[in-house]
């Protein structure tokens, strides 16, 4: 199995632009049925390694689920999450009021998609679980801010090579409330490692993704000053 991303495997089509403004969270066209090649997430994992890394230091490993049984727990997990917590909390989407009529659509989109992926978790051909080693520690607030500077770009980086190669993914931090249930289902020392989120891969459906609506640049630029 090779370490780096194979070239071929890599769509010449989407440009750097295209790339950053139309990676989307991927919920409802997330292809269930067709498996997930372990050399492409590995490819996936070589070009996320190549972010900017605090120090030189590479502190972000991820545990890749491909086995059916584990990753119907997980979903599991996931559902029962999402079912008590997130549609109840006053931050989820269930209980937003958006003042702006296009942003009020696209979120109740975006509700629907996440009530099909919390429906589907239990089906994906993988989830990817990324982590830190060790674990921050507890109430040092300026490290945890300095080492997950270096996690999220490299995360990130796992999302864009693996939209690249036909895949689609989301970023959820559903389970994070149950780590502990997660670490003895995919075998993390929970007392060692410090999971950061939970990713749905599969190859996507449809051909093309376009950019999501967003309120314009100028009104969260504060020139100089807040």
């Amino acid at each position: 199995m090779s370490t780096v991303g194979d070239p071929a495997t890599v769509r010449p089509d989407v440009s750097a632009h295209e790339l950053i403004t139309t990676t989307r969270a991927v919920r409802l066209r997330l292809d269930l049925d067709r498996p997930v090649a372990p050399e492409l997430l590995e490819a996936c994992v070589a070009d996320a390694l190549q972010a900017p890394q605090g120090s030189n230091l590479m502190r972000t490993e991820f545990v890749v689920v491909r086995d059916p049984e584990r990753i119907s727990r997980l979903g599991t997990i996931y559902r029962e999450e999402f079912d008590g917590f997130y549609r109840a909390s006053e931050v989820g989407l269930f209980k937003r009021v958006d003042a702006d009529d296009e942003h009020a659509a696209q979120s109740r989109r975006t509700r629907d998609s996440a009530e099909h992926l919390a429906a589907v978790m239990d089906r994906v051909p993988a989830i990817v679980i990324p982590c830190l080693t060790p674990r921050l520690a507890d109430g040092d607030l300026l490290a945890a801010k300095h080492r997950l500077a270096t996690v999220y770009p490299t995360v990130w980086n796992f999302m864009l090579a693996a939209r690249l190669r036909g895949l689609g993914t989301c970023w959820t931090g559903m389970t994070l409330a149950r780590e502990a249930d997660v670490a003895e289902i995919v075998g993390i020392d929970p007392e060692a490692v410090e999971q950061v989120c939970m990713i749905p891969v599969a190859h996507h459906t449809g051909e093309r993704f376009r950019p999501a609506w967003r309120p314009p640049a100028t009104d969260f630029i504060h020139w100089d000053t807040w």
